[in-house]
C-alpha cells in the first residue's frame, strides 16, 4: 500500500480518537449531573468510534487483512492486541436482529434495562451480564451492552499506546496539520493529543 492511502487511513484513526476523547469529557461530564441521556449517548459514541478504530487496523473481513496489516506495520502495532476484538468489532452490527436475539434469550428472566450506578449496592446486584441489555456500573466503571460488559479503565488504557503511535505518524505525515498560526501570524506547534483516562 503506498503512502497516501496510509497517510488517509492514519488521519481517519486519528479523527476517531479525537471523538473518543471528546466523548469521554461528556461522559464525565454527564455522570456528574446524573444525565443518564448523556452518559449512554456518549458510551455509545466511544464505543462506535473504537468499533471504527479496531476495524480499520483488524479489519475482519478477508479483502481487507493485507491493508489493515499495512498500516498496522506503518504504526508498529502487533496483531495481538486488546483492541483486536470481536466484541468491540460487532457491537453495534445488524442491531434489530441482535436486539431480537437478546429479547428471546432473557424471556422470562429478571433483566435491566438502561441502569447508571453503583450495580453491587443496588437491588438489581443478582441480574446476571447476560440479562443487561444496558447499564453504567459507576463504580467498577463497566459499560454493558446487551449482555457484553467492557471494563473502561481497560478500554482507556489499551488505547494510549495506539493513539501514540497514530500522533507520532500523522505528525510526520502531516506536519502543517500540527502548527496553528499565533496573534503575530507565526506558526506555533499544537499540542499532541493523547486519549484521557476516564475519571
Amino acid at each position: 500500500m503506498d503512502l497516501n492511502k496510509i497517510g488517509l487511513h492514519i488521519h481517519e484513526i486519528r479523527n476517531q480518537f479525537t471523538y473518543i476523547e471528546g466523548n469521554v469529557e461528556i461522559l464525565n461530564q454527564s455522570l456528574k449531573k446524573n444525565n443518564s441521556v448523556g452518559t449512554f449517548m456518549s458510551l455509545q459514541s466511544i464505543f462506535s468510534a473504537l468499533m471504527q478504530v479496531s476495524r480499520i487496523l483488524w479489519a475482519p473481513r478477508k479483502k481487507g487483512k493485507a491493508r489493515s496489516e499495512a498500516i498496522r506495520k506503518f504504526l508498529g502495532i502487533p496483531e495481538e492486541h486488546p483492541l483486536n476484538n470481536k466484541d468491540i468489532q460487532n457491537l453495534f452490527d445488524f442491531c434489530d436482529e441482535a436486539n431480537e436475539e437478546w429479547v428471546k434469550k432473557t424471556a422470562g428472566k429478571h433483566i435491566l434495562y438502561d441502569f447508571i450506578g453503583d450495580l453491587g449496592e443496588s437491588q438489581h446486584k443478582d441480574v446476571e451480564i447476560e440479562n443487561i441489555f444496558r447499564s453504567f456500573d459507576t463504580k467498577g466503571k463497566i459499560y454493558v451492552y446487551r449482555g457484553v460488559g467492557f471494563h473502561m479503565d481497560a478500554v482507556m488504557a489499551s488505547l494510549q499506546g495506539t493513539s501514540e503511535a497514530v500522533n507520532k505518524a500523522h505528525y510526520h505525515l502531516f506536519p502543517d496539520q500540527w502548527t496553528d498560526i499565533d496573534e503575530k501570524g507565526d506558526k506555533k506547534p499544537i499540542p499532541k493529543k493523547k486519549v484521557k483516562k476516564k475519571k
